[in-house]
């Protein structure tokens, strides 16, 4: 099973939204095997941990920026370039 997966992980990229129904498919056919299943697909996770880390940045960029550090110390405290800074706070 577990070369299956990742054969698929090599050549099939889900679409941000796709991986919810993907899931609630598996889980509905085989409830048993849906969660070992999601275990063998890194694919997700990346994606899932790359969208969580990125919000996570951008919530603190905003906290920061609201209490009144300069987009130029925030980017030295995060390690991250001005630019990102700044970026974040146009949204």
């Amino acid at each position: 099973m577990e070369l299956i997966m990742s054969v698929a992980d090599l050549y099939y990229r889900p679409a941000i939204g796709e991986d919810d129904v993907i899931l609630s498919e598996l889980r509905e056919q085989c409830p048993e095997e849906g969660e070992e299943i999601m275990e063998l697909m890194p694919i997700w996770k990346k994606i899932g941990y790359e969208e969580g880390k990125e919000k996570a940045t951008k919530d603190i960029i905003r906290k920061l920026l609201d209490k009144g550090f300069d987009p130029e110390q925030v980017a030295d405290a995060l390690e991250l370039p001005v630019d990102e800074v700044r970026k974040t706070t146009k949204k």
